[in-house]
C-alpha cells in the first residue's frame, strides 16, 4: 500500500491567533510528559502493548498538527516510507499493522497515505481523503466531468471490522479518480487510514508511492517524473525520518532509493534501512553475503546511524496465511543461517514495531524546540499580515468600509505628491534612498514629473531638429549633455532612444536646395525661390518633434501608473487579491485611455506644423529675420577685420576699432553672390520660422517675448 503526504497537497483550514496559540500550549505540555529518559521507556514488552500515555500524547499532538494544516507553514515530524516499487513496501507496512492493504493491479502506488496506528480497547478503522491544493487532484490523467465534480466532496468512511478496509480503500481511490482502467493516473490526494485496536503500538507513517525507472502498459513516463518530484519533496524535510526499503531479491546497487537516500541525506542521520525477502536469496551465494553486511551496518558504502532492519515478506503462496503464521515463519528464517548473525533487535517485524516507535518518539523530542520556534515565527508573521488586512469584512458593507478606507489613504497621499509634500514616511527621508533600483523616485511625482519636463525641454534643444545647420564661425555654439546641471542627467538619458542631429554644413545646405529649387520652379519672379521651398525645407526640420513628444508622454504616464501602484502597495500590504482587482479594473483601463486621450491632443497640436502652414505671428517673425540678417552680416564684417586689421584683436595692440574703420570694411565687403533662385533666403526663413514655432504656439494665444517651446507647454499641462 503506497501513502503519500504532501505539504502543498493537503486543504488548509484557517488558523486564527487562538489555535496557533493551543497548537504551541499542547506542544509546550507534551513535550514536559515526553520529558522522561528514552531508557525508562517500555519498548521490550510485547508486539502490541500500547506505549505509555505521555508518548501517545506526543504523537497525537503531532498528528493533530498535520490535520489543523499547520504541516503548510512549517515541516512536521515523520517517519516516511519509500523505496522501488515491488521492493515490499506494503508488505513492511502490513506487517507492522497487521491489516491488508488492497494491492490489486498495484493501483494503492498511485497516490500517498497516511496510516496513523494507535492502541485503543477496540478495533475501529476510519478512512478519509485530503484533497489536494493544486488545481487539480490528478497530475496525470483525464478523469470524466462526473469524477472531477465527485473529488470536490469530502470522503470520509469509518468501519469497525478490519477486513472493511480493502473495500473502503477501493472508494476512496474510486473519488481521487483513480481508475483500473487507466495506467497514467497519478492522484495528488492523501488517503488517510485512522486504525485503533488492542493489539497496535501508536505510530504514524507516511508512505509514498515507489520508484519506477521504464514506462510500461500500466504505467506511463509521465509518472516517473510525478513521483520523483513527490518523493524528492518529503525526502528533502529535515525533519522526515526515511525508512527507505531495498529487496533482497534485487541487485543493491540498481535500486533506486537508494541514490535518492544519499541525495537528501548526505550525512546518514536520518536513514533507517528495511531489508525485505531475505529468503529468497541463493544460500552461500555472493548477494547473500553482502545483504547480511549491509544488515549488520558494516557495508563502508551504506553505513547509517540509524542502522539497518531485515524482515521476512509472505511468499506468493503464503496471501491467507495468519498474521501469527508469518511472524513464527520469519522467526524461523532468523534463528538459523548467516541471518542468526544479526542482533536480535536488527531482524523481525515485532523488533522493528518497537524500533519504529522508539525512533519516532526520540526524533520528535529532538525537533520540539525548533517546531516550537518555527510556529512562533509563522503564528508573528500571521498576526502582522492579519493586523495589516484590518477588521474582517464578512458582509457587503465591511467591505465596502474597506474599500473607502482604502480610497481614503489613497485620496490622501496622491493630494500630498501632487502638491509635493512629502512628510508622510511613504515618500521616504529627505536623502535618496541608497538601494534605489530605479533612477528616478516616482514616489515623489511632482518633482520626478518637474525632472521629466525639464529633461524633455533639453532633449528637444540638444536633439528637436533633424539636421543641425553649422554656420561659419559658430562650431562651438552646439548645446551638448554637458551644458544641463547633473542632477538632470538620469533623467535626459531615459530619451536615449531620440538620435542625434546629423550635422550639415551651410555651404552644402545651400547646394541641395538650389538642385530642389530648381525641380520645383513655379510662377515666382526669377532669383526668388519658391514660396513653399522653406516649409517644406521646416517640415523635415521639425520631424524629431512627434517622437520626442510621444516618449516624453509614454514616460509621464509610465511614472505616473508606477506611483499609483507604490501607493496601493503601500495602503493595501499583503492583500493582493483587492490591490490587483483595483489596479486591473480601475487603474490599467484610466490609463490606458488618457495614453489615447493625449496621442489624439499631440496629433491636433502637431497638425498646422505637419500638414498645413501655421502662420507665426508677423512682427515677430520679421524681428527675428531681420535679427538673423543683421548676425550674419556682423560675422562677415568681424571677419573681414580679423583678415584686414589683425592687430585689432590683439591684446597688446594700442590700435583700436572705430567707426571708420568699420565703415571701411563693411564698403570693403565684397557684394555676396546671389544664386540663380535666391535660396540664401529659403534657410534663413526656414529657421526664423522654425525658432519662432519652437518658442511660440501660434494656436494658444501667446503674445510676443514668450519663451516656452510648444511642446515644453504641453508637458506642463499632462
Amino acid at each position: 500500500m503506497l501513502t503519500r503526504f504532501s505539504l502543498t497537497s493537503r486543504p488548509q483550514p484557517t488558523i486564527n491567533n487562538l489555535t496557533w496559540h493551543r497548537i504551541r500550549n499542547t506542544i509546550e505540555k507534551n513535550r514536559e510528559m515526553a520529558s522522561t529518559n528514552t531508557s525508562q521507556i517500555r519498548l521490550d514488552a510485547g508486539p502490541l502493548e500500547q506505549l505509555n500515555a505521555e508518548q501517545k500524547a506526543l504523537l497525537d499532538t503531532v498528528d493533530s498538527l498535520r490535520d489543523l494544516g499547520v504541516d503548510k507553514y512549517v515541516e512536521i515530524p515523520q517517519i516516511i516510507v519509500v523505496g522501488d516499487q515491488s521492493s515490499g513496501k506494503s508488505s513492511v507496512l502490513q506487517a507492522i499493522s497487521r491489516v491488508r492493504f488492497p494491492t490489486r493491479g498495484g493501483l494503492c502506488t498511485r497516490f500517498a497515505t497516511e496510516l496513523i496506528l494507535r492502541s485503543a480497547p477496540r478495533v475501529k478503522i476510519s478512512v478519509s481523503v485530503s484533497p489536494s491544493s493544486d488545481d487539480s487532484s490528478t497530475s496525470d490523467n483525464s478523469s470524466t466531468s462526473d469524477t472531477n465534480q465527485s473529488q470536490n466532496l469530502p470522503f470520509n468512511e469509518t468501519a469497525f471490522s478490519r477486513d472493511a478496509l480493502p473495500e473502503i480503500i477501493e472508494r476512496a481511490k474510486i473519488h481521487m479518480g483513480i481508475r483500473e482502467d487507466s495506467p497514467s493516473s497519478f492522484s495528488k490526494d492523501i488517503l488517510r487510514v485512522q486504525i485503533w485496536g488492542p493489539e497496535l503500538q501508536s505510530l504514524t507513517l507516511v508512505d509514498l508511492p515507489g520508484f519506477f525507472q521504464s514506462e510500461t502498459s500500466e504505467q506511463s513516463a509521465a509518472g516517473i517524473s510525478i513521483v520523483d518530484d513527490l518523493v524528492e519533496r518529503y525526502m528533502r524535510q529535515s525533519k522526515s525520518i526515511i525508512l527507505a526499503v531495498v529487496s533482497a531479491r534485487s541487485s543493491f546497487a540498481v535500486q533506486k532509493v537508494i541514490a535518492q537516500a544519499k541525495r537528501c541525506d548526505p550525512l546518514r542521520e536520518r536513514t533507517l534501512g528495511i531489508i525485505t525477502k531475505p529468503d529468497l536469496l541463493l544460500s552461500g551465494s555472493d548477494d547473500e553475503r553482502r545483504y547480511v553486511q549491509v544488515g549488520q551496518n558494516e557495508e563502508p558504502a551504506n553505513i547509517l546511524k540509524l542502522g539497518w532492519h531485515v524482515l521476512r515478506n509472505r511468499g506468493e503462496n503464503e496471501a491467507n496465511i495468519s498474521d501469527d503464521a508469518r511472524d513464527t515463519k520469519e522467526a524461523e528464517l532468523f534463528r538459523s543461517g548467516v541471518w542468526s548473525r544479526l542482533y536480535a533487535k536488527d531482524k523481525g517485524v515485532d523488533q522493528l514495531r518497537k524500533k519504529l516507535s522508539k525512533v519516532l518518539v526520540n526524533h520528535i523530542k529532538r525537533s520540539l524546540d525548533d517546531l516550537i520556534s518555527d510556529i512562533e515565527r509563522h503564528l508573528t508573521l500571521k498576526s502582522e499580515t492579519l493586523a495589516r488586512l484590518g477588521n474582517p469584512r464578512s458582509n457587503p458593507a465591511d467591505l465596502r468600509t474597506y474599500l473607502h478606507d482604502i480610497a481614503s489613504a489613497f485620496q490622501e497621499l496622491t493630494q500630498d505628491a501632487v502638491r509635493g509634500d512629502y512628510n508622510d514616511k511613504f515618500f521616504g527621508g529627505l536623502y535618496r534612498e541608497a538601494d534605489l533600483a530605479t533612477v528616478v523616485d516616482i514616489r515623489k511625482l511632482r518633482a520626478t514629473l518637474r525632472n521629466l519636463n525639464r529633461a524633455f525641454d533639453a532633449v528637444l534643444a540638444i536633439k528637436g531638429a533633424s539636421r543641425k545647420i553649422q554656420w561659419p564661425g559658430d562650431e562651438d555654439a552646439s548645446v551638448a549633455d554637458e551644458d544641463f546641471p547633473e542632477f538632470l542627467q538620469p533623467f535626459i538619458e531615459l530619451y536615449d532612444d531620440v538620435k542625434d542631429p546629423t550635422p550639415v554644413a551651410i555651404e552644402d545646405l545651400l547646394d541641395e536646395l538650389e538642385r530642389l529649387a530648381s525641380d520645383n520652379q513655379g510662377v515666382e519672379f526669377p532669383g526668388w525661390p519658391n514660396g513653399d521651398l522653406a516649409r517644406m525645407l521646416f517640415r523635415r526640420q521639425a520631424e524629431p518633434w512627434r517622437g520626442i513628444a510621444q516618449n516624453h508622454i509614454d514616460l509621464v504616464l509610465d511614472v505616473t501608473k508606477s506611483f499609483v501602484e507604490a501607493v496601493m502597495q503601500h495602503i493595501v500590504g499583503s492583500d493582493s487579491k483587492t490591490r490587483n482587482a483595483v489596479l486591473v479594473h480601475f487603474v490599467d483601463p484610466f490609463f490606458d485611455a488618457k495614453r489615447t486621450v493625449l496621442k489624439d491632443k499631440l496629433d491636433e497640436l502637431l497638425r498646422p506644423y505637419n500638414s498645413k502652414y501655421a502662420l507665426p505671428l508677423e512682427s515677430h517673425f520679421r524681428s527675428k529675420l531681420s535679427s538673423m540678417a543683421v548676425d550674419q552680416l556682423a560675422t562677415r564684417v568681424k571677419e573681414t577685420l580679423r583678415r584686414e586689421h589683425p592687430e585689432a584683436f590683439t591684446q597688446s595692440s594700442g590700435s583700436r576699432v572705430t567707426d571708420l574703420v568699420i565703415r571701411e570694411a563693411i564698403l570693403d565687403e565684397p557684394e555676396s553672390d546671389i544664386s540663380e533662385f535666391g535660396t540664401e533666403k529659403v534657410v534663413d526663413i526656414m529657421t526664423t520660422y522654425y525658432e519662432v514655432c519652437f518658442k511660440v504656439p501660434p494656436l494658444l494665444g501667446y503674445g510676443r517675448g514668450n519663451k516656452t517651446p510648444v511642446l515644453t507647454y504641453v508637458a506642463r499641462c499632462l
